[in-house]
């Protein structure tokens, strides 16, 4: 009899915040669980995002058999436009998130010029499907926008359960609460491995219902007189429905208005015209045009929710308080709450706004991180979990290290075995053999892929460190004219720099530069056999240690020579 083997391979998303990705193997029938993308630090300058590297999938491609996203956040949906030109199987998804995911690609393809066909299967939130002969069950969560859902794979010991992003809120609205039921029902028929998101599990308690925006700034609503205008991540439809509550409860309309026609709060109000069933609770009597923005008249009867991703919100704040924006000017009447809390990658732009929001006139608000916890599992929605489907193993996901061990904690609290609990990190391919863990671990090479625009791992780490020489240290450039055929320099060298050192102050240097450059010019023409590129590596090589000698910087080093 055949051994039943299951293989679990993060590709990414361990020990970083985002990027989140793993491969399912049930008997050889691979499975694709969500992929996201990350923003990047501070100083991967120029990167917009981090997508995971694909080269271990491209070369099975032909035993995945799907791909299963749990909800609409792009940290587990926005690398798919890239994942697809490599692996094309069908995406399993629930409605909200198929949709979202139906204007990504769309979206990709029209940008990058790019074309491919795509296969969605919407599902229901209590599914159970087979693929590829695999039993999959689908269970609605709580998570910050609707339709998110945790799966479970059957294998021959028992399901393997990916908890996605969840809290436990048994007040939440309709479309935002998790079937309880559904995971007990789970729960009994066992678990040989759980899956659990781990990013909040140092924080005591339950995070219900400390995730709710609505009583941290309610006093404000009650207080303000004329317009108020509120930021938050369109990423986040839970706040967006509880601020629209706050704007009919207090007798004042909500415009929406995410200056990125693609933002989520945007592309989630025009799907919401073509369904049958509410994905949020507004009433379109409450909802106003953006025309209103502007209307003098009736500013005290305004909500303007100003909606955008992380990287993006502050940047438009700063233009609205530059002046940039035609519909939007800051008035003194004006009470502005600033409820997108700071994320790793946004901090220098964050700052940067909210200390230009405090020169203005206007009224001002900001919640800090504290205030604004997110929808990730606190210690007491993890045992819950835990005490709900009784797993075998335990396996940490999305999450520092640091946060794995303090997962782990709370695993060991609720009597799960030290020898039970696995620590992976991304590439290392953990096996069970009929049901039973092996000691041994595989791995595979995982490298991050810096998306710049729209390329695909077209920004390496020297165009990173060039980046980032260019923000220190400056640039200069060396101008030489030559003919093509003598080799003699026929126009005076002439050397520029930016953001190096005053050039008052660099007559000495700009001299040693030039009679350098020239020099090596010299030795090219007695040279026959010689090649003008080594000449550009050599002057740039030698105003390099010359440089850093005088100046102890290291600007970038630019030789341009013109052949006539």
């Amino acid at each position: 009899m055949n051994k039943s083997v299951v293989k679990l391979t993060p590709i990414g998303g361990q020990a970083e915040n985002g990027k989140s990705m793993y491969c399912l193997e049930i008997d050889d029938q691979w499975f694709i669980i969500d992929a996201g993308y990350r923003f990047p630090e501070v100083d991967k300058l120029g990167v917009d995002v981090i997508i995971p590297n694909f080269d271990y999938l491209k070369e099975n491609k032909d035993k995945i058999k799907a791909i299963f996203i749990t909800h609409g956040h792009d940290d587990v949906m926005g690398a798919l436009p890239y994942l697809l030109q490599e692996v094309n199987v069908p995406i399993y998804t629930t409605d909200l998130t198929a949709d979202l995911i139906d204007q990504l690609l769309k979206r990709y393809m029209r940008h990058s010029h790019v074309s491919y066909k795509y296969k969605i299967k919407r599902v229901n939130m209590n599914a159970t499907i087979k693929v590829a002969g695999v039993t999959v069950e689908f269970f609605p969560i709580t998570h910050s926008i609707p339709g998110s859902v945790g799966l479970a794979f059957l294998t021959p010991n028992g399901y393997v359960v990916y908890s996605s992003e969840f809290i436990i809120d048994f007040g939440a609205p309709e479309r935002f609460r998790c079937n309880i039921q559904k995971m007990m029902e789970i729960g009994k028929k066992g678990v040989l491995a759980l899956l659990c998101e781990s990013s909040y599990s140092k924080n005591d308690g339950y995070t219900s219902p400390k995730h709710k925006l609505t009583d941290k700034i309610e006093s404000i609503f009650e207080d303000a007189t004329g317009r108020i205008i509120i930021s938050s991540y369109a990423q986040n439809a839970f706040r967006t429905q509880e601020i629209a509550q706050l704007a009919k409860k207090y007798n004042r309309k909500i415009c929406f208005y995410g200056r990125d026609k693609y933002d989520n709060t945007n592309t989630i109000m025009r799907i919401a015209r073509h369904t049958k069933r509410p994905i949020l609770d507004i009433h379109p009597s409450y909802i106003a045009d953006s025309k209103a923005i502007s209307d003098k008249k009736n500013m005290d009867k305004l909500v303007v929710l100003l909606s955008g991703s992380p990287r993006r919100i502050y940047h438009d704040i700063l233009d609205i308080i530059d002046g940039g924006d035609e519909k939007l000017k800051l008035q003194e009447s004006d009470t502005f709450i600033v409820a997108s809390p700071v994320l790793p990658g946004t901090e220098k732009i964050a700052n940067r706004a909210i200390n230009e929001l405090y020169k203005t006139d206007t009224q001002i608000h900001v919640l800090k991180n504290k205030e604004l916890q997110s929808m990730h599992a606190s210690e007491e929605d993890i045992k819950v979990l835990i005490q709900i489907l009784n797993p075998k193993y335990f396996i940490p996901i999305k999450g520092e290290y640091q946060h794995f061990v303090a997962v782990s904690d709370v695993a060991k609290k609720m009597s799960i075995k030290d020898d039970n609990i696995i620590i992976v990190d991304n590439g290392e391919i953990i096996t069970f053999n009929d049901g039973k863990l092996q000691d041994y671990r595989d791995s595979i090479t995982i490298e991050d892929v810096m998306i710049d625009g729209l390329g695909i791992g077209d920004v390496g780490v020297k165009v990173i460190d060039d980046r980032n020489q260019l923000q220190n240290d400056g640039v200069v450039i060396i101008g030489m004219t030559i003919d093509g055929k003598t080799k003699e320099i026929v126009a005076n060298t002439d050397v520029q720099t930016r953001g190096f050192i005053y050039l008052k102050d660099s007559e000495n240097i700009v001299r040693a530069i030039i009679e350098m450059a020239e020099k090596e010019l010299e030795a090219y023409k007695k040279d026959d056999n010689g090649d003008i590129r080594d000449v550009r590596q050599t002057i740039k090589d030698k105003a390099n240690r010359y440089i850093i000698k005088e100046t102890g910087k290291r600007p970038v080093i630019l030789p341009v020579i013109i052949e006539l």
